[in-house]
């Protein structure tokens, strides 16, 4: 496999040959029609969680959430420049609340870059995007703007973009925004105090990706590969890690079929946790994997069976470390809902699963779903919950996860609904027999509800 030496090389020399790109797509697309254009969007939230999973908890914890988003986009020949801002609020947070920066950040400018096209030739052109950004790519998986979290993933760097009706290439290099408040000051996040998030402090994400429409089919094959370095800096203390990601995505639509399959390995250094000295540093050798088939069982109507997979540490004393990370990516689409709920992550994870979706109306929809959760490892840690039993006496059954949404967008309303909620029936892991003491006895099921309301513009 290619060493991080490699990539870094690699993108060094895409990163030189920039200009010559310049000159080789001179020819400018005259582009959109210039002017400004004005978005903004105002979301409220109220969530509740009963009997939570985690380790530290309130016994009943009732929070409420503001996003608002304001921005601005300039457009003008072959050349734009875009503003938003993010303010992210909560209130309410108790003590033992899980709320960090996942939920507040106010008044965060997310997006603040310029953007330059180029007419490559046929139906071909080249991007370049410099400044603050939020990225997406593909699945959402590893990478991807938020939407059901509060706060939104960003960086700050580079991008460079091919596309052409039958595929895409893209590079970049950035560092990610880390978002402020940082998590441990509990008080600052209580206030919703304003502090600019920095960039450049230890943290590192770069890669490139390439995704082909298939000729002859409703078909995408991409392939991806991700560099990622986090250290910490003085006043925050993180795990370190410096990771590389290689990973493939296969997409497959024909008649009232649909397939998804997805898997990706990650190999470098990391540690095992905040607390540990970088001496400690672990090899790490990961990976994860997503299959799903589905149907349309009548219009409206899509039914979907699958199973997703993601590694944890066998052993903690073996000097290596299979515990998945999860990178950049959003779960609350795919794995239930975050928030103060998101009882499953990607990193020591197995998990088979049943949806139903149902679009009664061009302006409803429904969603159905049952999860199984278990522990890849049952020594390591159940991530979203901070409790571990090393022995591996509580077993690996985290229990069965129930989920049930409904959506409403009225036509020509400028507001949309949304109701949902989640039912963790508690396994075996949960029961305390194993005597762990980062494991104690939690035998009542889960039950979290949400209210959303939101206003676009």
């Amino acid at each position: 496999m290619p060493s991080r030496d490699c990539l870094r090389r690699c993108a060094g020399i895409a990163l030189a040959l920039l200009p010559l790109s310049f000159c080789a797509f001179a020819q400018t697309d005259p582009g959109p029609t210039p002017g400004w254009s004005v978005s903004a969007s105002v979301r409220l939230r109220a969530e509740s969680l009963a009997e939570s999973f985690r380790l530290l908890a309130p016994e009943q914890d009732h929070l409420y959430f503001s996003r608002t988003q304001l921005g601005a986009l300039f457009q003008a020949s072959s050349w734009s420049f875009e503003f938003e801002v993010q303010d992210s609020r909560a209130w309410g947070i108790e003590t033992l609340s899980p709320v960090g920066t996942d939920d507040v950040n106010s008044l965060e400018p997310i997006n603040l870059k310029l953007s330059k096209q180029w007419a490559a030739g046929g139906d071909s052109t080249l991007d370049l995007t410099v400044g603050r950004m939020t990225l997406d790519y593909g699945s959402r998986r590893l990478l991807a703007r938020n939407n059901f979290r509060n706060t939104s993933n960003a960086f700050q760097g580079v991008q460079l973009t091919h596309s052409s009706a039958a595929s895409t290439a893209q590079v970049f290099y950035t560092l990610p925004l880390q978002r402020q408040p940082d998590v441990f000051a509990i008080e600052s996040l209580r206030d919703n105090e304003f502090r600019l998030d920095k960039a450049g402090r230890g943290a590192r994400f770069f890669g490139g990706i390439f995704d082909h429409l298939l000729p002859g089919a409703d078909a995408t094959l991409g392939a991806y590969v991700f560099g990622s370095e986090l250290k910490d800096q003085p006043g925050r203390l993180v795990a370190d890690r410096e990771l590389t990601t290689l990973g493939s995505r296969l997409t497959w639509k024909r008649g009232r079929l649909d397939t998804e399959l997805e898997a990706a390995y990650q190999w470098g250094e990391s540690l095992a946790s905040l607390l540990s000295s970088p001496s400690d540093q672990l090899q790490h050798r990961a990976w994860f994997s997503h299959l799903h088939l589905g149907m349309e069982v009548v219009p409206g109507v899509n039914l979907a069976l699958g199973y997703d997979h993601a590694t944890g540490d066998r052993d903690p004393f073996d000097g290596r470390n299979e515990r998945f990370d999860r990178l950049y990516g959003a779960r609350a689409f795919d794995l239930g809902p975050s928030g103060i709920f998101g009882a499953a992550v990607r990193s020591n994870l197995r998990s088979p699963f049943l949806r139903l979706r149902w679009k009664p109306t061009f302006t409803q929809s429904w969603l159905l779903s049952y999860r199984w959760l278990s522990l890849d490892s049952s020594r390591d840690f159940f991530v979203t919950g901070a409790r571990r039993d090393l022995s591996g006496a509580s077993g690996r059954e985290i229990g069965g996860q129930w989920e049930l949404r409904w959506r409403w967008n009225p036509l020509r309303s400028a507001f949309d609904f949304e109701l949902g909620g989640a039912y963790l029936d508690k396994g075996e892991y949960f029961d305390g027999g194993a005597g762990a003491a980062l494991n104690p006895p939690s035998a009542n099921s889960s039950q979290y509800l949400f209210a959303q309301l939101q206003w676009h513009y």
